[in-house]
């Protein structure tokens, strides 16, 4: 078998993050003053592999952008965090993703307004199938024909498949086989309980039946309330870190990445459900989806000590606040 060059491939289109922070959202026909913004780079494929790239791995990701500003914007954010983009689709005359995260520190609210991109979604025909071969991992969120095939060719080299599963879509729940890693929101649990008629509380004979269909690992994620999985090591409940939290924009998005990560290394599902937890603690600390995102140095001094080393972190944040183009 042909060595590895990647580690992971991300199957997703990237955003372009309006990072905001306020008060409280107004009245209509109200100034309402930002207490700071900054751009970040943004999409859940995209800043989980950025995650994985922070922590030390070989990462790509294949999507396509607009030639519009907001897509420049995005391509040069993932070269900063050390994403190989040669894969990425510019569209001629398209607009990017584009999203405005706001965060109201009074009421403790999180809101995003969203604005897809208007190009069209990459086919099979437009895949490498030597290229999705040479990784190690595909990561995705969306399902499509492309995907699958991408999935089938990976599987071909005993590489292996995670996917994001935010929400209950049948584009997830009818490929389930395609998935060796699936790891859910709080919002996919309740929704697929909801239609299936599942007792919510039976959380391993639940997360079972997705194994069940084909998956190795499920996990889903329960935000405050940490996560909570199962394996063919068992079924285990991992607790949420307590953290001075800023912003959980992309705080799934950076556990799936370091999940990925870990996995990667050789490290038991709940060894590495323990180091993604404490990854996503992390950036919670610090604003957007990205800025916080730790180093692996910086993540094992956190696990041992509990304390967290800012210095470079913080770098970060003025890199951000500064603009993101180089």
């Amino acid at each position: 078998m042909k060595e590895k060059k990647i580690d992971i491939i991300g199957f997703g289109d990237p955003f372009l993050d309006l990072v905001v922070k306020i008060g409280k959202l107004p009245e209509s026909n109200t100034n309402c003053p930002m207490q700071e913004h900054c751009f970040q780079g943004g999409g859940n494929v995209a800043t989980a592999v950025v995650a994985a790239a922070r922590l030390g791995l070989r990462t790509s990701l294949i999507g396509s952008v607009g030639d519009d500003l907001f897509g420049k914007m995005s391509l040069s954010d993932l070269e900063y965090n050390g994403v190989d983009i040669s894969k990425m689709y510019v569209r001629k005359g398209k607009k990017s993703n584009f999203s405005i995260c706001v965060t109201e520190c009074d009421v403790k609210g999180k809101e995003f307004f969203v604005e897809h991109g208007d190009f069209e979604q990459i086919t099979s025909e437009m895949l490498v199938e030597e290229y999705i071969k040479s990784a190690r991992m595909l990561h995705t969120g969306l399902i499509t024909s492309a995907v699958i095939d991408a999935c089938r060719w990976i599987h071909e080299t005993d590489g292996k498949v995670s996917i994001d599963a935010p929400y209950y879509k049948p584009f997830v729940y009818e490929n389930y086989k395609c998935f060796d890693i699936f790891i859910g929101s709080e919002m996919y649990y309740e929704a697929m309980c909801k239609n299936l008629g599942f007792d919510a509380g039976k959380y391993e004979k639940n997360m079972n039946t997705l194994r069940e269909e084909g998956c190795e690992i499920v996990i889903f994620t329960f935000g405050g309330d940490g996560c909570r999985g199962v394996s063919a090591e068992g079924y285990f409940e991992i607790p949420a870190i307590s953290v001075k939290v800023v912003d959980t924009t992309g705080a799934g998005d950076v556990f799936h990445g370091a999940f990925d990560y870990a996995y990667l290394q050789g490290m038991n599902v709940i060894e590495c459900a323990r180091l993604a937890t404490a990854t996503s603690a992390i950036k919670c600390t610090r604003p957007g989806g990205r800025s916080g995102i730790p180093t692996m140095e910086v993540l094992k001094k956190f696990m041992e000590t509990g304390e967290i080393d800012y210095s470079e972190i913080d770098e970060r944040v003025a890199h951000y606040k500064s603009g993101i183009i180089s």
